[in-house]
């Protein structure tokens, strides 16, 4: 993880792999939530998409409409 910084756009650049893992195999709701927040917040628009395909198809793959 990076060192402590308060500016938030780069902690998303620099952690978005780990973002995007917390999304994908956390059980805890809650932290899924704040990991989708912080990248649609402070992401940039292609991680946002990104993001958004990689739900998509997590809901897909549960049966989801």
């Amino acid at each position: 993880m990076s060192s402590h910084s308060s500016d938030p756009e780069r902690y998303v650049s620099e952690n978005q792999e780990i973002l995007t893992e917390i999304i994908k195999h956390s059980s805890n709701k809650f932290v899924r939530a704040l990991a989708i927040a912080a990248i649609i917040e402070y992401g940039d628009e292609p991680t946002v998409e990104q993001l958004i395909d990689e739900l998509e198809a997590i809901r897909e793959s549960q049966g989801g409409e």
